[in-house]
């Protein structure tokens, strides 16, 4: 990664609670040589990216000893845009994280922005578009998998084929561990 402002908000821990909750926000920056993110915004056209720019990305977090949680986090570009949810689990060195990728973003979320029927077509985030992946396995090698049916469901509909998730309660996101 390359470029970028980045700002960091978190509590402070506390003897009573060991999670800090944050936020992570960065602005103007680019992702070099990252093969899958290449072929998300691949057009077709025989060209090699060396980077891919995107101008924001926010994510909420909760951060707890040995692992970290993501929430609600979204990452905009004029190639590609996403969301993305789920646990870092350091402790277990495991990582699950699930979301949708949105190709040509900017266009793509267009009709997304509309009142109330943008709802349906997308949202704010995800855009008419997308696909839904899942990274899992360890955090030094990780996996990802995508799900290439939801491309063809659009926007509220492509919540069907999105990976699970488990919520314990706590507006955490949990690993389901199957070994």
């Amino acid at each position: 990664m390359t470029g970028g402002q980045v700002a960091l908000a978190m509590e402070t821990q506390s003897g009573d609670n060991p999670a800090q909750q944050g936020a992570l926000n960065v602005r103007n920056f680019a992702v070099h040589d990252e093969t899958q993110l290449e072929r998300a915004v691949n057009t077709g056209k025989d060209t090699h990216r060396n980077a891919i720019d995107f101008s924001n990305m926010r994510v909420e977090f909760t951060r707890m000893p040995g692992r970290v949680a993501l929430r609600d986090g979204v990452v905009r570009g004029p190639l590609l845009g996403g969301t993305i949810d789920g646990v870092v689990d350091y402790a277990h060195d495991d990582v699950h994280l699930r979301g949708t990728l949105v190709p040509l973003y900017g266009a793509n979320n267009l009709l997304g922005q509309l009142p109330v029927i943008g709802l349906f077509l997308g949202g704010e985030k995800e855009g008419l578009f997308g696909i839904t992946y899942e990274v899992v396995g360890r955090p030094n090698a990780p996996t990802l998998r995508i799900n290439p049916i939801s491309a063809l469901a659009p926007g509220l509909l492509r919540k069907v084929f999105e990976f699970p998730a488990n919520d314990n309660g706590d507006n955490t996101t949990t690993i389901e561990r199957v070994r």
